[in-house]
Parts: structure tokens; C-alpha cells; sequence
């Protein structure tokens, strides 16, 4: 506020005022690393060919974004922020559109993909100024109407991981060579001495034993596989394996009598009421369909089917639209009949009889008609004559 009112004492044109944030606005955000160019055109890149397709594709499925167009709104982007944090970055839609050559929906659909890429954080959204805001905006010379976003600019956020190191692997080679043991066999491949690997217990072997590789599988379960593969509802990446590789994970599932409904529906309850995320492209799908299936088993079993009421309440709809085509039936073969039997009475004595008396009455209806018009007509014609003094008949 000081430095405004030298601005406007010395004749200068005062800066636009800032929305204050507050001290812990940035509390748990983290900073980018090495500054806007190695955060626009490194770390959005990387960021980019490596969660684009988990984390901003199934969320924005109809709004896709280029590379090219993102990385050229994060570096209009980073300008604005502060070089040795990448906070504070607040320009309009409107000014990145101008600095990018890029429309504001872009500009926005690559704010939306930079947050869920884990590389930008609103810190403070957006808004209209208030009737106050703005009264104390133009006592400063601020004609703007409203604050504009605030983002903080940041590397993605690394996560630890339970590391399972094996012969061969990166973290092996990483390691110095002075700490490294040398043995004659691990789990990356077989035992130096037998070229067999580790030893199974007798039971596992004797387990592989009496299974043969090309066991079919069941019956019931591989006529399920297809069924549920021919469903309008079944997720595309279910079709990646055929009814033969699905069989043995739906076997248990075909002998309590599921269909391809109940599939679909666990799908569905496990996404919602479960609160999980189905991704639209899952790595094994089997695998995911079988840790699905202990989820459900966690809560129920398996005679309670996904869809069993809405099974029943499709049947009993079925059942009662059959019931009021048979009544319609009915109704209609009853009016045909009916129909038939006065086509057959028509040229009875009876219907003669009925159409001499219809014409009868008719007959006589139109004499009397013709009788009180005639009156009628007689009486205007006395009247009109002795309005005009005329005598009562014609000469």
C-alpha cells in the first residue's frame, strides 16, 4: 500500500494489488528443484510419457492435451512464478493465452493436466472480487474485477516403495562393488550346482504333478467366460483374454450359477460402494478380476449374486409384460369374435325387420319436418302481409 501511494504522489501509475495468502498458504507444498527451463521442459516432459495415460487420460477423456501445447503453458507459467521456489504464480487465463498463442480452454485443460500430473498445486482458486475488494481496488487505481489463480510449481512428488531386490537388478548394479557378496545362484535365475532352482515342497510338486498343462477347463465356467464376453457391459479390456483364459478364474463363480450380469455388477460395486478405481486399461486383467472377486468374498459369499435383484426385478417385469400381452390377446380375439357374430346376423329377419322400422321412423320424422316448416312459412308470410296492409289472401 506505501509504494501505491508513492507511485501516485510521484505521477506513476500504481501496480496491481495482490490477494495476501496467509503464512501457512504453502504449508506442505513442495518447491521445484532447479528453476522455470528445468522444470518446463524436464520435468513436464518425464512427468508427461509417464502418468499421462494413468493419471490425466481416464480423467480427462474428451478434453486431450499435446505435449507440445502443455509444455508451452508451463514455461508462460513458470514466468510468472518465483525462480528459486516456483510459488506465486498467479497470471490470468487470459494473459498465458496471449503470451502462448494457445485459446483459454487450452490453457486450462493444461492447468487441470499439470495438477493431476502432480506438478502444479492450486494453492488459491480463483474468484470475483467482493463489493469491498473492489471499492478499496479503486482507491488504488486497481480496475481489475477479480484475483486470479494461484499456483505453486513443483517436481512431482517422489514416492518410497518396499524395494525387492534380485540378481541382476538396478539397485544391484547401483550398489559398490566392495559391499556386494559374490553367490553361485539367486532368485533371478537357477542354481549354479543343480540348474534346477530352488527346491518346492512335496506337497507343490506333487500338486504339478496331477495337473497337466492343457487341462481343459470347466464346462460351465468357459460358457460363463463367453457369455460374460458377449455382454454389451463388459469392459473392452476384458476381451484381451479368450473365454479359455478367463475360464479358470470364473470356475468358482460358474458353480453358484453366476451370469455375465453378476460379473458386470461386482465391477460396478466394487468401483462404488468399494471405493475403488477400475482403470480403463489394467496390466492383467485376470488378476484384477480375481482380487475383485476376494474382495467380494471378504464381505460375502458367493451365493450372494451382484445382481440378483435386479435379475428378479427384470424377470417379474418380464413376467408381468407377458401377462398383459395375454389379456390383450385375449381382449382382442373376444372383440373379433363378437365382430364376426353381427357380420353373420346381418341379413337375418331380424335385421331386416330392425332397418323397415329405422326407415319407418325416419319417414316420419321428415313429415314433420316438413309440416312445421310449411307453418312456419305460412305464418311469416300473414305477418309480413299485414305489416304491409295487404289483404289476408293473395288476390
Amino acid at each position: 500500500m506505501l509504494r501505491q501511494l508513492v507511485d501516485e504522489a510521484n505521477g506513476r501509475a500504481p501496480a496491481a494489488i495482490h490477494l495476501d495468502l496467509g503464512d501457512d498458504a504453502y504449508a506442505g507444498v513442495a518447491c521445484w528443484l532447479a528453476g522455470e527451463q528445468r522444470w518446463a521442459r524436464v520435468a513436464v516432459p518425464v512427468a508427461y510419457y509417464s502418468h499421462y495415460d494413468t493419471k490425466v487420460r481416464p480423467v480427462m477423456p474428451g478434453n486431450p492435451i499435446s505435449l507440445r501445447a502443455l509444455v508451452r503453458v508451463a514455461e508462460a507459467r513458470a514466468r510468472y512464478a518465483d525462480w528459486g521456489t516456483g510459488r506465486n504464480s498467479r497470471p490470468t487465463n487470459e494473459r498465458l493465452a496471449a503470451d502462448t498463442g494457445y485459446s483459454v480452454r487450452t490453457v486450462q485443460r493444461a492447468d487441470t493436466a499439470l495438477r493431476l500430473l502432480g506438478l502444479a498445486t492450486e494453492v488459491l482458486r480463483g474468484r470475483q472480487r467482493t463489493r469491498t475488494e473492489r471499492f478499496a481496488s479503486w482507491r488504488v487505481g486497481d480496475r481489475h474485477r477479480g484475483w486470479a489463480s494461484v499456483w505453486a510449481l513443483h517436481d512431482v512428488r517422489i514416492t518410497l516403495l518396499s524395494p525387492h531386490p534380485h540378481k541382476g537388478s538396478l539397485l544391484d548394479s547401483l550398489l559398490p562393488f566392495s559391499s556386494r557378496k559374490v553367490i553361485s545362484g539367486g532368485a533371478g535365475g537357477h542354481s549354479a550346482h543343480t540348474k534346477s532352482g530352488a527346491s518346492r515342497p512335496a506337497s507343490t510338486r506333487r500338486a504339478r504333478r496331477g495337473r497337466s498343462p492343457g487341462a481343459a477347463p470347466p464346462r460351465e465356467a468357459y460358457l460363463l467366460a463367453c457369455a460374460w464376453l458377449r455382454d454389451s457391459r463388459t469392459p473392452r479390456w476384458a476381451r484381451r483374454h479368450s473365454p479359455r483364459g478367463w475360464a479358470p478364474a470364473l470356475a468358482a463363480l460358474a458353480a453358484h450359477r453366476w451370469t455375465g450380469d453378476d460379473i458386470n455388477q461386482l465391477l460396478t460395486d466394487w468401483q462404488g460402494a468399494g471405493g475403488h478405481w477400475l482403470p480403463a486399461h489394467p496390466h492383467k486383467p485376470i488378476g484384477l478380476v480375481r482380487s475383485i472377486i476376494s474382495w467380494h468374498l471378504a464381505h460375502n459369499s458367493l451365493d450372494d449374486r451382484p445382481a440378483a435383484a435386479e435379475t428378479a426385478r427384470i424377470d417379474a417385469e418380464r413376467q408381468q409384460r407377458a401377462q398383459q400381452r395375454a389379456a390383450m390377446q385375449a381382449e382382442l380375439a373376444e372383440s373379433r369374435r363378437a365382430r364376426e357374430a353381427g357380420r353373420r346376423a346381418r341379413g337375418g329377419p331380424g335385421h331386416t325387420q330392425a332397418f323397415a322400422e329405422l326407415a319407418r321412423v325416419r319417414r316420419r320424422s321428415a313429415d314433420r319436418r316438413a309440416a312445421a316448416a310449411a307453418e312456419d312459412a305460412a305464418r311469416r308470410e300473414a305477418a309480413v302481409r299485414a305489416a304491409r296492409g295487404l289483404p289476408a289472401e293473395p288476390e
